[in-house]
């Protein structure tokens, strides 16, 4: 592998810097020398297990598939302006995009809207029709691929030159290249795989748009293999507007998934449906870099320093119900998505100044959420909205209140248990202090109690690394959703929020 930053590919293009690598290659950013532009260099790489005669015959397959996909003209695919050859070996020189990854904007920003994710699929679906129709399979759909601009322009990279024809790593030598987690089933299978198979890829990298994960990751690539191979996914925490679309990409057989004019038609009517108020909210965000994904409300609380380190809070002004006061990132299936902490606003000046006097602040204040539900949360905690997920944290992060929608007509009984088998797979010490029956609001609930001490890769950033935390979950069934209302608080300080605790999950109440 060249590491040389001098190094000129074909005596013309220049090697500047990394900017990754994966299972077939490295990415540089260079120069061409020539033309006086910067541009992005892969070099290729081959697992190691491949014949001399594999290598070549991978080596010469790329660079003809890479010349071909390079006289692809589309805006939503990587230019890739030529094939040099140097060491023996094709080099792939491409369009620099200096925009983010899908995964990347992801794991800081959390969840995409409904309507955004429809208009991820949409772009990167004419991209692949594009690339089928010119006899190009792509091979490698996955979030890492895919670069979203902060227009909303969705451009799909590393065509044709992502993964090796036939998995030949995966048939040879039992071992995959890169993750398994967004392959289609035959293509596990070592069957015939077209443009079917770019397909499933997509529908699994939608679904990973919102929970944060593909359906099919199980944290091992044999266990994810099979779970590719034999389970369903679970459509509990998407959206039902996405339903449709990705049941028909996910369909296991290729002859059984919908075709690339079915999933255009679905992702136009769902970026064509009326937008709720919040989907306003959520969508004015832009640019992504410097605002996040939510916006702040208006009339954040600010924070007033006293003499002698005392904090006070003054309520500016009242924000808007149903609005999130922070940007969140993904977590892992079942925990809750995390707050970053909001911007203080600066009081304008006046030419003379007066005391500021702050008003008493009610313990709890009403919210209601774009899906009919209401609760009294606490206040003066940090909201945060995402997909069938919302939250609050209390400022010192001590303390954290969530409500998570589940789209399916599931039994509270099954809901804990699903939660406890996900909790306890990346939680640390977690002592269980009881299920009960309980009563929400004239309709059978189910609640479990349990204590955790938060390991050094926590899920959530109000989680604080060897803190122990006392946890309330409460599961409750109405009508064909599920709702899981969560009240966690540091063990020290779980007697004292008890009675606070109550009077919020009691206050839980759907369609008043």
């Amino acid at each position: 592998m060249v590491s040389e930053s001098n190094h000129l590919i074909a005596g013309r293009y220049q090697l500047l810097r990394e900017l990754g690598r994966g299972g077939m290659g490295v990415v540089w950013e260079g120069r061409d020398t020539l033309l006086n532009r910067q541009v992005a260099i892969k070099e290729l790489l081959l697992p190691e297990g491949f014949s001399p005669a594999d290598q070549e015959r991978q080596l010469l397959r790329t660079a003809r598939e890479a010349r071909t996909a390079a006289q692809l003209n589309h805006p939503s695919v990587v230019a890739i302006y030529d094939v040099a050859e140097d060491g023996g070996r094709p080099w792939i020189v491409m369009e620099l995009v200096r925009h983010p990854s899908l995964e990347e904007v992801v794991l800081t920003t959390g969840a995409l809207p409904v309507r955004e994710a429809a208009s991820v699929g949409r772009q990167v679906l004419s991209a692949l029709k594009a690339a089928h129709e010119a006899g190009i399979l792509h091979r490698d759909v996955k979030p890492s691929n895919i670069l979203l601009a902060d227009d909303g322009r969705a451009v799909l990279t590393d065509f044709g030159i992502a993964t090796a024809e036939g998995d030949a790593s995966l048939t040879q030598t039992g071992m995959v290249t890169g993750s398994p987690s967004f392959l289609a089933p035959e293509r596990v299978r070592a069957a015939d795989a077209g443009p079917a198979s770019d397909l499933w890829s997509l529908g699994a990298t939608l679904y990973a748009c919102m929970v944060g994960r593909s359906p099919f990751e199980r944290g091992d690539p044999m266990a994810t293999l099979n779970a590719l191979l034999n389970e369903e996914p679970d459509y509990r925490r998407i959206p039902p507007a996405l339903h449709e679309v990705l049941r028909g990409l996910l369909q296991k057989e290729p002859e059984d998934r919908i075709d690339a004019e079915e999933a255009d038609r679905l992702f136009d009517a769902i970026m064509a449906a009326r937008p709720s108020e919040d989907d306003h909210l959520l969508d004015d965000r832009k640019p992504r870099r410097r605002r996040g994904r939510a916006l702040l409300a208006a009339g954040a609380a600010a924070v007033l320093v006293i003499a002698g380190g005392t904090v006070a809070y003054l309520e500016l002004a009242a924000p808007a119900e149903g609005t999130p006061r922070t940007t969140t990132r993904p977590a892992a299936a079942g925990s809750p998505l995390t707050p970053v902490p909001t911007a203080t606003p600066t009081p304008s000046p006046t030419p003379t100044p007066t005391p500021s006097v702050s008003r008493a602040v009610p313990i709890v204040r009403a919210w209601k959420s774009r899906d009919g539900w209401s609760i009294m949360r606490p206040a003066g905690w940090r909201g945060a909205l995402a997909e069938a997920y919302t939250e609050w944290t209390r400022r010192d992060s001590r303390a954290h209140l969530g409500v998570e929608a589940v789209y399916a007509e599931l039994d509270p009984h099954q809901i804990i248990r699903d939660s406890e088998e996900t909790f306890k797979q990346n939680a640390v010490d977690v002592v269980d202090r009881g299920l009960r029956r309980v009563t929400h609001q004239g309709v059978k609930a189910l609640e479990w109690e349990f204590s955790w001490t938060a390991g050094e890769a926590g899920d959530a950033r109000w989680v604080r690394p060897g803190v122990r935390y006392r946890e309330v979950r409460r599961a409750v069934a109405i009508g064909d959703t599920a709702y899981i209302l969560s009240w966690t608080v540091t063990e020290g300080q779980w007697r004292r929020n008890q009675e606070l605790m109550r009077q919020v999950i009691s206050s839980f109440t759907v369609g008043a």
